[in-house]
């Protein structure tokens, strides 16, 4: 028989939090790699939680100079 072993989320800041928190502290903008690479999570999910920020008008984008990806900023309230 197979053991399923049910685990239930750490506490503190989702995963989403932690994304706008990231983008939020560098005002000159982030690429997905380095959000990747602070956070330790796959492309994929990250990806997720960018589109959810950026619906939300939480963040923005621009395309970088080479025009291959994307910088991520964060929208500022005036």
């Amino acid at each position: 028989m197979i053991k399923i072993n049910i685990i239930s989320p750490t506490p503190g800041m989702s995963t989403q939090e932690k994304i706008l928190q990231i983008i939020q502290a560098r005002k000159t903008g982030i690429t997905i790699k380095g959000i990747k690479q602070i956070l330790n999570r796959p492309i994929s999910m990250i990806q997720i939680h960018l589109k959810e920020l950026i619906a939300a008008k939480a963040i923005f984008t621009r395309r970088n100079r080479a025009g291959a990806g994307l910088i991520y900023y964060p929208r500022t309230i005036n």
